[in-house]
């Protein structure tokens, strides 16, 4: 992937971050920023990605939070291309195939509103394989496979913009059922 297509994933990555952080904090007016590429000013760098803001009595502690959440994601693309020589091919396959698996049941959950555990028969096929090496020669996830997933990229965020699902949770729905969950397993004890 060349280093100006990294940083398009990158951005994406770190909005969703970012937009994660913005709705956990119920989005401050304090000046939240704007991210954008643009030619690089960092040495070895073709294009980069900057962010524009102006922050007004925004807490210190939650700019650190939103910094740390931005960096974290930053952190884990540079690992990218770093392999873990403690994997096989065979465990590289595996997460492949379950980085696509993710794609399909997260266009699921956009598109029709479920959670499908078993996938169609041609989309079985599809992640075997992924998962039996066909997309790995010589270590390397081969250029066909990163196709795959620029495809499922292209149709998860086609359905994340045309979903009815709404932007954020219902946290208290979601607080009412954890604390259920919490109930049920002490009254179990």
């Amino acid at each position: 992937m060349s280093q100006p297509d990294r940083e398009e994933h990158i951005i994406r990555s770190v909005k969703h971050a970012l937009e994660d952080y913005n709705r956990r904090n119920e989005k401050s007016e304090s000046g939240i920023t704007r991210l954008y590429i643009d030619d690089a000013v960092t040495e070895g760098l073709e294009k980069e990605i900057f962010i524009d803001g102006e922050l007004t009595h925004f807490p210190l502690r939650k700019y650190n939070e939103m910094l740390n959440s931005m960096n974290t994601v930053i952190k884990e693309y540079d690992k990218i291309g770093k392999r873990n020589k403690k994997k096989d091919d065979r465990h590289l396959n595996k997460h492949a195939m379950h980085l696509v698996r993710l794609f399909m049941m997260g266009i699921d959950i956009l598109k029709y509103q479920t959670i499908r555990t078993r996938r169609p028969d041609d989309e079985l096929e599809l992640l075997k394989s992924i998962r039996d090496g066909y997309y790995m020669k010589d270590s390397v996830l081969n250029e066909d496979f990163y196709k795959v997933v620029a495809d499922y990229e292209q149709r998860f965020a086609e359905a994340e913009k045309n979903s009815r699902l709404p932007d954020s949770p219902d946290m208290g729905k979601v607080e009412e059922f954890v604390e259920s969950v919490n109930r049920r397993i002490i009254n179990m004890q």
